[in-house]
């Protein structure tokens, strides 16, 4: 036994036996504390007897103690040295009366320490539940930490907190220890009325030991659990109160302690700072929410930087549709970069020191209209127009950057368009007018001196010269609507045979000294535009004129296959170079041979019938046959027939 403990009890048999509670206290333990020996002299609670010719006291605590406290040999200041020390009957009922008063006396430092114990228990307890509430930001999961700590912090069966709205009744009020069924039998819902109210109203802990007998009680609503005794204590911060936290029914159906009272006091304190900070946050988030429902609308990107790490911390839909992946903040800014990596207006891979995001945080700059490209994780390439500006404080020093971009892609690609149609368009149209100017102008002045052959030759001229001028301006009209989205179709049943049959007669005219060999599978029909499919084709059977010497045949097919309708156009020429295959469809553009070079043409009409055959649900592509020759064959959805 400690010395701290067993001293009051030392005392109270010093008095007993007359031997000093020092001589006592500096006894080894185990002659205080032993089990009992020798001969038993009195079976009362206290009893005295020999050992070995010495006199003995002993006495246990309480019936049930499996320790007694022995003292002696003892004498009293009178007895001669060396003898023995004889109880009288006075004596031996003075000790008996001490030690039952030890034993008390023993059960207070017993009970004393165990509260000791369990109010270090408790606040440990409180110790973990602040650190959990003030560690929550949402205000839901604040309340029901609060509620199931402070119920578990002094043992109670239920806990509550409330708290109240503008009109003083409570707007918000969780509960713990109720099951969702036992919750949702309640009828009416808590107030603020009775006692609950009175905590709120005076802002003050109300403790009771029966909560029925307080003169402010109103009873308890159907299916509501019997309560009875009953802790209510008021959650204030900066001397504002927030609301009220209630527990009742304490375990073993004691009622609650001031100590208690102390420590839910205690935790109401923290408990107000993590629902004010709860608050806050979600303050702050609805303006976020709001800001970010603002930007969102917004046609531009938006993208937001701060630095100590450099991260990503908001962006709007806008930047994610424009950088082609879905853009979830915080987003380390090195890896932000990587996911799209940016070329100068030239094509050069775009330095980080050059980068508008990095000037900004790190030289505190300010862009306008920037240009850049960069790449998005589809391998699109997309033009940027940026403008930029970082976001101080107070002293100057740079919390954000502000970046705005713009996807300008299909201004410049018009704008380069529109270049290429010029440059095009002046040599291209320049030649048919000529011929059809000189032609012209000569029959005008020398018709009467020229013979009927060079009349025909010369009208020949101006039909083929016009004839193209006109294949000319229809795909640069085809071409505006492409790019616009305009073009419509209407699809019905196509007899294939005879659409081509009509395109393979008007190119035929335009060059006559060429051959056509035609295999259309019987009644064969495909569900598409008419002048969508008869375009297509005369771009096709054109090429094919143009780039295969005469007198080569051009051949042309049309067949069933795989639930489509496949048209392959053929020629028996050079082939086109292996360097040229990857962007024959793409608009302007024109193979790198001799050939190609000295052909006319705006290097249109694969490009546009790419378009027409992919609105269609079709595909186009080119093959080249081990004998040489250039075969291009496109799908069309087949029409079946009845």
């Amino acid at each position: 036994m400690p010395g701290d403990s067993a001293r009051p009890i030392l005392e109270i048999l010093a008095t007993a036996t007359g031997v000093p509670a020092r001589t006592l206290e500096e006894l080894p333990a185990p002659v205080r504390q032993v089990a009992l020996q020798g001969r038993r002299v009195d079976s009362a609670g206290g009893r005295a007897f020999d050992v070995d010719g010495d006199r003995y006291l002993e006495c246990r605590y309480h019936q049930r103690a499996r320790a007694v406290v022995v003292l002696g040999p003892y004498r009293r200041p009178d007895d001669p040295a060396g003898e023995a020390a004889v109880l009288d009957a006075a004596a031996e009922g003075r000790a008996r009366t001490a030690l039952t008063s030890a034993a008390i006396a023993l059960g207070q430092v017993v009970e004393d320490r165990r509260q000791r114990l369990e109010l270090t228990g408790q606040l440990e307890l409180v110790g973990h539940a602040v650190t959990a509430i003030t560690a929550e930001l949402s205000l839901d999961t604040v309340l029901r930490r609060i509620v199931d700590l402070a119920r578990e912090v002094v043992g109670a069966r239920y806990a509550a907190i409330g708290l109240p709205n503008e009109q003083g009744e409570f707007g918000t009020f969780v509960t713990s220890g109720l099951s969702a069924e036992g919750e949702a039998q309640i009828e009416i819902r808590p107030r603020g009325r009775g006692v609950v109210g009175l905590v709120l109203r005076e802002a003050k802990t109300i403790r009771l030991t029966d909560l029925r007998a307080h003169p402010n009680s109103i009873g308890m609503p159907p299916n509501h659990p019997p309560m009875k005794s009953f802790l209510g204590v008021p959650i204030l911060a900066h001397d504002e109160l927030l609301g009220s936290l209630y527990l009742t029914e304490k375990r073993q159906g004691t009622a609650f302690t001031e100590e208690d009272a102390r420590l839910v006091e205690l935790l109401a304190q923290h408990a107000g700072v993590a629902i004010e900070n709860a608050r806050l946050y979600q303050q702050v988030d609805s303006h976020k929410q709001r800001l970010q429902l603002l930007i969102d609308q917004l046609p531009e990107a938006i993208v937001v930087a701060e630095p100590g790490p450099d991260r990503i911390t908001l962006v709007n839909r806008q930047a994610s549709l424009l950088l082609g992946w879905d853009i979830q903040p915080p987003v380390p800014l090195e890896m932000f970069i990587q996911r799209n990596p940016r070329m100068d207006v030239d094509g050069a891979p775009l330095p980080e020191s050059k980068m508008p995001v990095y000037r900004v945080l790190r030289g505190g700059e300010t862009l306008s209209h920037f240009e850049l490209s960069l790449i998005r994780p589809d391998g699109k390439r997309v033009t940027e127009l940026v403008n930029a500006a970082p976001l101080r404080d107070a002293d100057g020093n740079i919390k954000a950057a502000i970046v705005v971009f713009q996807d300008i892609t299909a201004i410049k690609d018009a704008d380069q368009l529109k270049d290429d149609i010029l440059s095009l368009v002046s040599h291209e149209l320049r030649t048919p007018l000529t011929t059809i100017q000189g032609d012209a102008h000569l029959l005008l002045q020398s018709q009467a001196q020229l013979d009927s052959e060079t009349q025909d030759l010369l009208l020949s001229d101006i039909y083929r010269e016009s004839h193209r001028l006109a294949t000319l301006v229809e795909n640069m009209v085809q071409l505006a609507n492409v790019r616009a989205g305009r073009f419509s179709m209407e699809t019905e049943p196509v007899h294939l045979e005879s659409v081509i049959e009509k395109a393979v007669k008007v190119v035929r005219e335009a060059a006559p000294d060429r051959q056509f060999t035609v295999r259309v599978q019987p009644r064969l029909l495909a569900d598409a535009d008419p002048g969508s499919v008869d375009q297509v084709l005369r771009n096709l059977l054109t090429n094919a004129v143009k780039y295969s010497p005469e007198p080569l045949p051009i051949d042309v097919t049309a067949e069933r296959a795989n639930g489509m309708v496949v048209i392959s156009v053929g020629d028996r020429g050079p082939g086109i170079d292996e360097e040229d295959l990857a962007g024959v469809f793409e608009r302007f553009t024109r193979g790198s041979s001799e050939r190609a070079r000295r052909t006319s043409g705006m290097g249109l009409g694969l490009y546009l019938s790419k378009h027409l055959v992919e609105a269609h649900g079709g595909r186009v592509w080119i093959e080249q046959p081990p004998g040489g020759g250039t075969r291009v064959r496109f799908t069309l959805p087949l029409e079946e027939c009845e």
